[in-house]
């Protein structure tokens, strides 16, 4: 088969081409039992031969050619050389000398087949070239960058967004009204936050027992000289969490709600002297009680006032020489006498810790904890308690 021909009226202009771009360089004429689909030959061989005057145009120009360009602007100082002959290099070097203009240049001499190319850009060119200054702040703005004095009021809200923001109960319409980023709001929240606890957690202490004692006020004189608190839990609701251990651990059947508990202790004086950290809102008052490391803090005779939740705390209260006051239990339906006027004595100054927990939540980041806020739940409770106990004392002896 090394020496077989075929025909020359097989190819295309009746003649095989040895190019293979060349509609001629194979067979393309065959007889119709081939079912070959036709083509115009005449196209065909026009397209190659248009193609082939193209290439030979750009070469003519290509070697013919030697031109110098020269561009005048604004910009420092870069020149590059590629020489065309064995090998390619590249060469690029910046100077900055400080001129206004701006030159840029090609030359190619045909001789020796070198390309020069060179450009001069001054360094004052919008300061394209003048490395910017960055420092690494993650999210936003440092707080030392961020104008907090100046307050936009109602002609920052600038889209549906932020309106949102402002009239919800979230702290980014913060962000709307000094006119900064919401992420920036967050950070600077958030640092604040761990500022102010870590400087007021002296403001919740538990007083010894004659400072208790000294301060008692009149109410409670007569009934229950020792009483050194009252206690009780309360739940704050939150938004639904993400994962299914917690939604168990945090589903209150009294709320019927995702909630957190803490314990809150108040001296009779009204003033709160001890608070929990956050448990789930499953957990029982009694289990918070005995789990907070409330009980090491009394001393033998300390009375506790407390409701009817509380019973798992008697046996622990009674180890430490402690008493535990709690209304009456219900027995056969009805009270006696003298357990209806116990109840009404104890629920007369009980109530004040009752008194404390609406102030508490007047502060209404309080109403509904949002996930995002969950983590800082016990240092929000913190700073709600300290301005509760900075409040008029709920009791007025005068």
């Amino acid at each position: 088969m090394a020496h077989s021909l075929v025909c020359s009226d097989h190819f295309i202009g009746n003649r095989r081409s040895k190019d293979p771009r060349s509609p001629a360089y194979v067979p393309s004429v065959f007889p119709k039992i081939y079912k070959r689909q036709s083509t115009n030959e005449q196209q065909q061989n026009y397209r190659y031969q248009l193609n082939l005057q193209r290439q030979d145009n750009k070469q003519k120009a290509f070697l013919n050619s030697n031109k110098v360009i020269s561009l005048s602007s604004d910009s420092a100082q870069s020149q590059m050389v590629n020489t065309i002959k064995n090998s390619v290099s590249t060469q690029v070097a910046f100077d900055f000398d400080g001129t206004k203009h701006f030159t840029f240049e090609c030359t190619f001499t045909k001789t020796n087949c070198d390309v020069m190319t060179q450009a001069c850009i001054p360094v004052t060119y919008n300061n394209t070239f003048q490395k910017p200054n960055t420092v690494n702040m993650l999210c936003g703005p440092d707080i030392s960058f961020v104008n907090l004095n100046y307050f936009s009021g109602f002609h920052s809200i600038l889209n549906e967004m932020q309106l949102k923001d402002l009239t919800g109960i979230t702290y980014s319409a913060i962000s709307v009204l000094f006119n900064i980023n919401r992420t920036t709001v967050t950070r600077i929240f958030y640092i604040i936050l761990y500022f102010l606890v870590n400087h007021t957690k002296h403001f919740i202490f538990w007083p010894n027992k004659r400072t208790v004692i000294n301060t008692l006020p009149k109410a409670f004189k007569q009934n229950y000289p020792n009483c050194r608190c009252i206690i009780d839990c309360t739940e704050i609701k939150t938004e639904q969490p993400n994962t299914v251990e917690q939604r168990v651990y945090m589903f209150s059947r009294y709320k019927n709600a995702y909630t957190v508990k803490v314990l809150v202790a108040i001296n009779p004086s009204g003033l709160i002297c001890f608070l929990s950290k956050s448990y789930g809102g499953r957990s029982s008052d009694s289990f918070i009680t005995n789990d907070s490391g409330f009980l090491l803090k009394l001393e033998p005779g300390d009375e506790v006032l407390a409701d009817k939740g509380f019973p798992g705390i008697k046996v622990a209260l009674e180890g430490s020489k402690s008493i535990l006051v709690v209304p009456p239990i219900l027995h056969n339906g009805h009270f006696s006498e003298d357990e209806v006027l116990e109840t009404y004595t104890v629920a007369s100054v009980r109530i004040h810790i009752e008194r404390i927990f609406p102030k508490l939540k007047t502060y209404l980041i309080l109403n509904k904890i949002t996930i995002d806020l969950l983590p800082y739940v016990d240092e929000v409770i913190h700073i709600c308690c300290v301005l509760t106990n900075l409040q008029n004392p709920i009791i007025n002896d005068k």
